[in-house]
């Protein structure tokens, strides 16, 4: 068993063994988020722990919530729109492919420098994740 510490880099401390690409927790403030718009030449997952928020993968929307585990392919784009209460996850990315690049990819410049993500009101209709277009 090997622990990679909390505050650890993932590339500099994963086990040898492992084929992840990258892993750790996110974290999106109430007030004052910054995110950007990306994808990865692998697979990335992220598992909501607390709070909610509106987020953008493969062309859709979704509200998610606790417990929720979100699941983008290899080269689907992903946001994060909106948060409706402090965000807090955990994010895994899988093995890359040979020729892979890692980290955050983005198809413009605008899409590198990210955005704000603003601080919105839970819908009414929220009952946990659900798709929205």
């Amino acid at each position: 068993m090997t622990v990679v510490r909390a505050g650890s880099r993932w590339r500099d401390h994963r086990p040898a063994w492992s084929d992840l690409t990258a892993a750790g927790i996110f974290r999106m403030p109430a007030a004052g988020g910054h995110f950007d718009r990306h994808h990865h030449d692998c697979a990335e997952y992220w598992l909501v722990i607390n709070g909610q928020a509106t987020v953008w993968s493969g062309g859709h929307t979704y509200h998610v919530g606790p417990g929720d585990l979100l699941c983008t392919p290899a080269g689907d784009e992903h946001d994060i729109l909106a948060v409706h209460s402090p965000l807090l996850g955990f994010f895994f990315e899988g093995p890359l492919p040979p020729g892979g690049r890692p980290g955050h990819l983005h198809t413009t410049p605008e899409q590198a420098a990210g955005h704000a993500v603003p601080l919105l009101p839970l819908p009414a209709d929220f009952t946990g994740s659900h798709h929205l277009a």
